[in-house]
């Protein structure tokens, strides 16, 4: 057993060298090479996937919906035709003529919606794609086109900001846009709805001192502007604490009776930024009690209200407060 396999490996060997494997393999190549040609002369039936490209769109009205970016074809062609959009060789998208395929019926009619078979108009597309290629069917079979009428509209720009300040440094007042406003083209039924055109956000730690950035605006993509970008300006000021004493006023309080509350004051401790600090007073907030909400309670809550938008934050004491009742 054993002498027969190094017999064969000996003989193996010698053909290897008298070059019969070389020829025994270029042989075998050719014969593919020519068993592969002759099969690409054939022809088949088989699905390919062809992408397009929508054209002479209607000039006053603006497309709206998902339109399908592929068609797929059952086609009969030959081998190495199909061999090109399997692989995707060379294959340019299906220009779609918008206008032509629905006898501009979407530019003079005010129609929202047309559809077309597709069926009906493979010829058309077989031109397109290839002479050597006949389409036996495409899915999808219908394509729908929604449309609606194009208009303009001013729309206010919001910054997006994501900002983390360093310890006692706050932002002063609303960030600073410009432009405040752009002016966006689409469909009306879109810029019904839309209120505000944000931009990409934008993000900083440790923040001690005023920012002034450019960044995209976030137009969605069925709207265009001249205007993709805006500037968006940051003021950041150190912060220090105020505080005041507050006198607590009474809500709904009956004629002929006089409530009195013990303590009479509430203590507020607030943020403040340095350049708002002079501007506050005891005057800017307002403490109260409401007698109709009074219970069998001994105590009424304190409402402490903030007259000021400029106020970072606020805290005060007592929450609650014990009361009597004085007729007059």
């Amino acid at each position: 057993m054993y002498r027969r396999v190094i017999d064969f490996l000996k003989s193996e060997i010698i053909a290897i060298r008298n070059g019969k494997a070389f020829v025994f393999l270029v042989c075998l190549f050719l014969a593919s090479f020519l068993w592969i040609l002759n099969a690409l002369q054939k022809r088949y039936t088989d699905h390919i996937n062809i992408p397009i490209q929508y054209i002479n769109k209607p000039s006053t009205k603006e497309l709206t919906g998902k339109l399908p970016d592929r068609l797929e074809l059952t086609v009969d062609a030959l081998g190495y035709t199909l061999l090109q959009y399997k692989f995707n060789i060379a294959v340019s998208p299906l220009l779609v003529d918008v206008n032509e395929l629905t006898n501009n019926y979407l530019e003079n009619n005010f129609s929202t919606k047309f559809s077309i078979s597709t069926t009906k108009h493979r010829d058309e597309f077989a031109k397109q794609i290839s002479s050597e290629m006949t389409i036996t069917s495409i899915r999808p079979d219908t394509i729908t086109f929604k449309i609606s009428h194009v208009g303009e509209k001013l729309i206010k720009v919001a910054p997006q900001l994501s900002l983390n300040f360093a310890k006692e440094y706050v932002q002063h007042n609303q960030a600073q846009v410009e432009p405040e406003a752009i002016l966006v083209k689409g469909p009306d039924e879109i810029l019904d709805t839309l209120k505000l055109i944000y931009t990409k956000p934008i993000e900083a730690k440790n923040v001690s001192q005023s920012l002034a950035k450019k960044t995209a605006l976030i137009i969605p993509s069925e709207l265009k502007s001249e205007i993709t970008e805006a500037s968006v300006k940051i003021t950041v000021e150190q912060y220090t604490e105020a505080k005041f004493e507050v006198a607590i006023q009474v809500n709904n309080q009956p004629e002929g009776m006089t409530i009195k509350t013990f303590p009479s004051q509430v203590k507020v401790l607030c943020r403040v930024g340095i350049s708002e600090y002079n501007k506050l007073s005891a005057a800017s907030f307002k403490a109260v009690i409401d007698y109709a909400g009074l219970t069998q309670k001994s105590k009424l809550p304190v409402k402490l209200l903030n007259l000021s938008d400029n106020i970072i934050s606020v805290d005060y004491t007592p929450k609650e407060v014990e009361f009597i009742i004085e007729r007059k």
